[in-house]
């Protein structure tokens, strides 16, 4: 049983420990595990939500080690595969205190590739609540197909269902591919969380209006644009509200946003099982679910690394108590 399935890549990351540097200048790395989907899973164990995870990782050293950190966690690993044929993906990463990434991955391909349709089975929805999914499994086939059928059976079942582009410029085969997958993909999810970075490529335009008028035209029940540091904003087509972020001393940003979401979706599933559409949940709760996520997002900045840095619900509720709210 889980609260919340969520599917994608799962990685190993060396991140630079030379700060505000490009990855040319990196001499020393800090080994650790990654991947949004995870990270969100992890996440949501973190702050009280059981999770479940669908990846693949190679029959390697380092997807033995992704296996152990997730298993650790408390994150169902049932459904993290290993593939024969594939080495487990790896991503290089530098990083800026302003939340800039300097990205290089291997994944040529990368067991993450392999998943296939074949290997989604209606058993691993069992009990589930949600579904979560990103872009970057929908690059590359077979692992596109298998992402399809997950949300079809997630769709069947009624499941609520979250998306989060995190566009990475070099996985992709070029930006105009990029944007016609990441845009696509909306019609897919009632929630949906875009950063500021991606915005033009997954909104398709420029300018905030369009761009929540073209996400919103897909289907999405709810639209929130992250901010880093400055918080985020939130939009179901009738209101829009902007929550402010936690000032904190920031180690590392890593991860941050990933922490962010599985908030909104900790907070927000209760309530969309209650009103019947997350367009329906009243504007003062998403409100203060925004600022729940600013600082579950803010938190995961105060320390290294992405899965290590998630912080539990109490470290959140202890740290909105002891600091001024923004």
């Amino acid at each position: 049983m889980a609260d919340v399935v969520c599917m994608g890549e799962y990685l190993v990351e060396f991140v630079s420990t030379r700060p505000n540097a490009p990855l040319e200048e990196a001499a020393e790395f800090v080994r650790g595990p990654g991947g949004a989907p995870a990270n969100v899973a992890v996440a949501l164990q973190r702050l009280g939500m059981s999770a479940r995870f669908i990846g693949k990782v190679g029959n390697d050293p380092f997807g033995e080690f992704l296996r152990h950190s997730l298993q650790q966690t408390g994150v169902d690993t049932t459904y993290l595969l290993t593939d024969h044929s594939a080495r487990t993906t790896a991503v290089y990463v530098a990083v800026w205190q302003d939340g800039r990434k300097d990205l290089c991955f291997y994944r040529n391909p990368g067991a993450d590739m392999m998943l296939t349709p074949e290997e989604i089975p209606q058993s691993a929805f069992e009990g589930a609540r949600a579904f979560h999914y990103g872009s970057i499994t929908f690059i590359d086939e077979p692992c596109a197909s298998a992402q399809r059928k997950a949300l079809a059976i997630a769709r069947e079942r009624g499941l609520m269902i979250s998306y989060d582009p995190n566009y990475r410029p070099t996985l992709w085969p070029s930006v105009q591919r990029a944007r016609e997958v990441i845009q696509d993909s909306f019609r897919y999810c009632h929630l949906a969380k875009v950063s500021e970075e991606e915005w033009e490529v997954a909104s398709g335009h420029m300018q905030l209006e369009a761009g929540i008028k073209a996400i919103l035209d897909r289907g999405v029940e709810l639209l929130i644009v992250s901010r880093g540091p400055d918080g985020a904003l939130a939009t179901n087509g009738d209101y829009r509200l902007s929550v402010p972020g936690w000032k904190v001393p920031v180690v590392e940003t890593t991860g941050a946003g990933d922490g962010f979401l599985a908030a909104v979706i900790n907070r927000l599933l209760p309530e969309r099982e209650r009103c019947g559409s997350l367009a329906r949940v009243p504007h003062e709760v998403v409100k203060e679910i925004l600022g729940f996520a600013n600082a579950v997002g803010a938190l995961t900045c105060t320390k290294p690394g992405a899965i290590p840095a998630l912080p539990t619900k109490t470290q959140t509720e202890s740290f909105m108590k002891e600091n001024t709210r923004p």
